[in-house]
């Protein structure tokens, strides 16, 4: 695969996305949210988007950069006093909504149609990321806390599809906002048929039973402290005893107080992970955690629960499907060690949302990218990395943005250069002026 072939690939990827763009009903979206609730006198929301498309690829915004590349895609005046009047907390919903929107009609790899996932039309992830945050947003973001003071945090919940890469659920919230609270998250997105995959931070036994109701299946880690019957007597199940004397279960069961029926497999790990299992368990902190002589034994396992039936899925099926969630993982870290997820403008809960917006823009962008190389690659034998892909793409911002707002990047050289110069303020010296005063003395 030559890399001229790559730049013409990705060159339609951009032209695509601006064209989608275009033929988005940006004020229904912004309508939608609350972020718009009157016509536009001045500035089009289809403009307003493209704009934050084309600077999500910037490693950082600042209200007068933002305002001066909607001015240049409007071509308007426009202020970063007219911006800051425009933010408002309905901007998360208005920019989550247009990520789903942009990516959420990506075609589906093949062989991913096929074998043990065949059945299930999407795969959805669903995970979350924490970023710590200046004190001064700790009211809007709480983060964890001890007996001397309140942190600011900020945690994103996002949810995607394993087999295309759609963004299908962006949302921010404080770090006291726990997983387990976003369990619910998911029924918003997911439909029948869909398969969900989680990890133990969303184990909540009623979030399980709303998505069998819904006709959709799961696939999560199962905690050990959870309470579990017999499927058939519905009397307490010892799991610890069983294993001792089977070496191995998948069956039927009935979980938590819910009774839920559900099917757990339990599969042995290797002595060296069961090791360090126990070993981070024993030197847990917390007391409340201190593990007892069964818990210590099922930490030698890995127990995970789901609603799919053993005629579409073998017991060593669980294990190798379940394997599929550190691709968010590896998402995650692309996001934050390429694509700068980590650096925003924290000045106020505004800025500070748009900021995080826009850059989740532009990681789903690079998400698209990867989905259309692989699957052209993929047939010629080769492989996509997601995080050199996003790692070229940072490196080369200047030009994605030209690209994105259709525009070259002599030109967007010309319109940053034009806003470098300023007048001589008479209420205060510059440092020409003091340098000029103290040689002619």
């Amino acid at each position: 695969m030559l890399p001229k072939r790559l730049d013409q690939i990705l060159r339609q990827e951009f032209h695509s996305l601006r064209r989608q763009l275009q033929t988005l009903d940006a004020d229904a979206l912004a309508r939608r949210s609350g972020f718009l609730r009157r016509c536009p006198r001045k500035l089009p929301m289809a403009d307003f988007l493209l704009a934050l498309v084309g600077l999500a690829a910037e490693s950082f915004l600042t209200l007068e950069r933002v305002a001066s590349v909607i001015a240049l895609v409007a071509q308007l005046s426009y202020s970063k006093q007219a911006l800051h009047k425009r933010l408002t907390p309905a901007i998360e919903g208005f920019l989550a909504q247009t990520a789903t929107a942009l990516f959420s009609q990506l075609p589906q790899a093949p062989a991913l149609l096929k074998g043990w996932l065949k059945p299930f039309p999407r795969v959805l992830l669903h995970d979350s990321t924490v970023e710590n945050l200046p004190d001064h947003l700790a009211t809007i973001f709480p983060g964890s806390r001890n007996q001397r003071k309140s942190f600011a945090a900020l945690k994103i919940q996002f949810v995607t599809d394993l087999l295309s890469t759609q963004v299908l659920h962006l949302s921010l919230s404080g770090f006291t906002r726990n997983d387990q609270s976003a369990a619910s998250d998911i029924l918003s997105v997911a439909r029948p048929g869909d398969l969900i995959l989680r990890d133990l931070g969303y184990f909540v036994v009623r979030a399980f039973q709303w998505i069998d109701e819904l006709g959709a299946f799961f696939l999560s880690r199962c905690r050990a402290d959870v309470s579990l019957y017999d499927a058939r007597t519905g009397r307490p199940l010892n799991l610890a005893a069983v294993l001792r004397r089977d070496g191995a279960f998948d069956g039927e069961v009935l979980l938590g107080e819910q009774k839920l029926p559900v099917r757990l497999t339990a599969l042995p790990v290797p002595e060296e992970v069961a090791n360090q299992r126990r070993h981070k368990a024993k030197c847990n902190r917390d007391r409340r955690c201190h593990p007892n002589a069964q818990r210590l034994f099922l930490l030698g396992w890995n127990l995970l629960i789901t609603n799919v039936p053993r005629s579409l899925w073998p017991a060593n099926a669980l294990a190798a499907i379940y394997r599929l969630r550190w691709r968010i993982e590896m998402t995650f870290k692309a996001w934050k060690s390429h694509l700068g997820l980590r650096h925003f403008h924290c000045r106020s809960a505004m800025v500070l949302r748009l900021s995080v917006m826009t850059k989740l823009l532009f990681c789903a962008l690079v998400c698209r990218c990867c989905q259309s190389l692989e699957l052209l690659c993929g047939r010629e034998g080769r492989h996509v990395s997601l995080q050199r892909l996003a790692r070229a793409m940072a490196a080369c911002a200047c030009v994605v943005e030209a690209l994105l707002l259709g525009t070259t990047v002599d030109r967007l050289w010309e319109h940053s250069l034009a806003g470098i110069l300023y007048e001589q303020r008479p209420d205060r010296n510059n440092f020409p002026d003091l340098l000029a005063e103290i040689c002619s003395k």
